[in-house]
């Protein structure tokens, strides 16, 4: 088979969520002689994406997510041994969380996927994560850069508090930090003194590949 069409099948096994076909699919690429980081990119991180633009535009729903992020850590836990190195979390380290009393998890989930796929170490607080938590991390990881997620327009303010609590620590005062959700707005990171606003996933991890760069 050739290569564009082992990457279009292994895109489409994170599309469909297929955990048990991209294990193989991926393996299909390896023995074709496709470039691991090859397959990631234009493979694993396609279909991803694909998914991601799928469920901004509302053509598939949570379920449908959840399973494309299961197959896309085993494809990366089966595909890692065989990255070069700057694959392998090298690119820089993200903290990644949900604001206090906010329990939504599934556009985080994405984005701490996407970008261990891009080459981040990532550290993932989960939801619901109190203030000081979010400044106990900064200050014991010692992140590239800090991610905030926020779904509810009732938990806004929580962003807020969570950026001015940061930037007030040494560990905080030069991070970049990036902020994303259904309920934030470009005007609204600027005005909390975000560095950065992903509208998606998609550009989230683009955003944070600029930051570090």
């Amino acid at each position: 088979m050739e290569e564009k069409l082992i990457l279009q099948q292994i895109a489409s096994c994170i599309i469909d969520g297929d955990t048990i076909k991209v294990k193989d699919a991926v393996t299909e690429g390896l023995r074709a002689m496709i470039p691991a980081q090859t397959i990631l990119e234009e493979g694993l991180m396609a279909g991803m994406s694909a998914i991601g633009r799928q469920f901004r535009d509302n053509e598939v729903y949570v379920p449908e997510v959840i399973m494309a992020a299961q197959a896309m850590k085993i494809a990366l836990h089966h595909l890692k041994p065989f990255l070069a190195d700057r694959y392998l979390g090298n690119k820089g380290k993200v903290v990644i969380g949900t604001v206090p009393f906010d329990l939504h998890d599934l556009g985080k989930i994405v984005v701490s996927v996407m970008l261990e796929g891009a080459g981040f170490s990532v550290v993932d607080l989960g939801v619901d994560v109190p203030v000081q938590r979010f400044v106990e991390a900064v200050i014991k990881e010692q992140p590239d850069i800090l991610a905030i997620s926020c779904t509810l327009t009732t938990t806004l303010t929580y962003m807020k508090e969570v950026v001015e609590a940061v930037r007030k620590t040494e560990a905080g005062k030069g991070l970049n930090i990036l902020v994303g959700g259904l309920s934030v707005t470009p005007r609204f990171a600027q005005s909390i003194n975000a560095d950065a606003y992903g509208v998606d996933a998609n550009l989230a991890v683009m955003l944070a590949q600029a930051m570090v760069r």
